[in-house]
C-alpha cells in the first residue's frame, strides 16, 4: 500500500468523510457545502434536532475547514472554494465500496503500524492473531539477531516456527527467553539452535492486575513488540494487545535498548546449557 493508497483509508476510516461521499454519491451532482451540511445533520444519530442552526453552522465550518480540503486533497472529489460548490473526483463512477468494509477500523490499525517514514510513531495492534502476524514479519525481516521473550505457554504456537527456523537458516542469532520451565523446554526441542535462557527481569514476575507483559520481539535492536495481556472484566480469555516501533530511533525501540541493556550481549552466559555445565555444587 503506497502512500495515497494508505492516505484515503485513513479519510475513509472516518464516518463524516464516508458519509460526506455517500451524499455525493446519491446525489449525482454538484451540491453545495450548505446542502452536504444538511444532509449531515439530519443523518446524525446523535440527539441534536436537524434544524438546530448552531449547529450546522459548526458543520458547515468544519467541512470547509478540515474534511472538504482534505477529500479534495486526495482526489477523492473537486471541491471549489470560491463558489463552494463540491463534487466527486476521479471516482464519480465509483460505488462507496467503503461501507462494505466492516473490518476497516483493524485495517487501518495496520496500516497505521506499518509506516516506515516517522520512526517516532508507536502503533498498537489488537488480538493475539494481529500480534502473531506481524512478529512473524519481525522473524521474516531478521538480518542478524532475533530477541524473545515469552511470559507464558499459552503464546507457543507451532505456525511461529517454521519463521524462526528459516531466520536461524539465514544465521540470525535467535535468543528466546522463558520463566516457565516447559516453555523453555518446547524452545530447546523445537529450536535446538537458538539460545535458551531464563530472564530475570523484575517485570516478569508482576502480580499485578494491571496490564502485564505478555512477550517481548526484538529484531536487529531496531524493531520491536511488546505485547501486553489484558483480562477480562469477566474473568474470561485473555485477549492480548501489542505496541510496535521501528526504527533506531523510535521512541519504543530505544525504551526496549535501554530496559534490557547490556543483558543483550551476554545471553550466551544466561542460558540453561552453560548453567548447567558449571560445576556447582548441590
Amino acid at each position: 500500500m503506497d502512500a495515497d493508497e494508505e492516505r484515503l483509508c485513513k479519510l475513509l476510516a472516518d464516518s463524516t468523510n464516508r458519509t460526506i461521499l455517500t451524499v455525493l454519491n446519491e446525489a449525482a451532482q454538484d451540491l453545495s457545502v450548505n446542502e452536504i451540511a444538511t444532509e449531515l445533520v439530519s443523518r446524525n444519530e446523535a440527539p441534536s434536532q436537524p434544524t438546530d442552526e448552531d449547529r450546522l453552522q459548526r458543520v458547515m465550518l468544519s467541512l470547509h475547514h478540515n474534511h472538504l480540503p482534505r477529500l479534495a486533497e486526495a482526489g477523492v472529489i473537486r471541491y471549489n472554494r470560491d463558489t463552494h460548490r463540491v463534487r466527486y473526483g476521479a471516482h464519480t463512477a465509483v460505488e462507496p465500496e467503503w461501507q462494505e468494509l466492516a473490518g476497516l477500523d483493524e485495517l487501518l490499525s495496520r496500516v497505521r503500524t506499518k509506516r516506515k517514514d516517522d520512526e517516532s510513531e508507536i502503533g498498537i495492534l489488537e488480538g493475539r492473531e494481529e500480534v502473531y502476524e506481524y512478529c512473524r514479519g519481525l522473524a521474516d525481516k531478521a538480518e542478524n539477531e532475533l530477541f524473545l521473550i515469552y511470559t507464558s505457554e499459552e503464546l507457543l504456537d507451532e505456525a511461529c516456527l517454521p519463521h524462526a527456523k528459516h531466520a536461524l537458516d539465514r544465521g540470525v542469532d535467535f535468543h528466546a527467553g522463558a520463566k516457565g520451565a516447559d516453555t523453555r523446554t518446547f524452545f530447546r526441542e523445537c529450536l535446538p539452535e537458538a539460545t535458551v535462557w531464563d530472564p530475570q527481569f523484575d517485570w516478569m514476575n508482576n502480580d499485578s492486575r494491571e496490564l502485564t507483559i505478555s512477550r517481548l520481539v526484538f529484531a536487529d535492536r531496531e524493531r520491536v513488540a511488546i505485547g501486553l495481556w489484558d483480562d477480562s472484566p469477566s474473568g474470561g480469555t485473555k485477549t492480548e494487545l501489542a505496541m510496535i516501533g521501528e526504527g533506531s530511533t523510535n521512541p519504543l525501540v530505544v525504551l526496549a535498548r535501554e530496559l534490557l541493556g547490556t543483558r543483550l550481549d551476554h545471553l550466551d552466559y544466561q542460558s540453561d546449557d552453560f548453567l548447567e555445565g558449571l560445576p556447582f555444587e548441590t
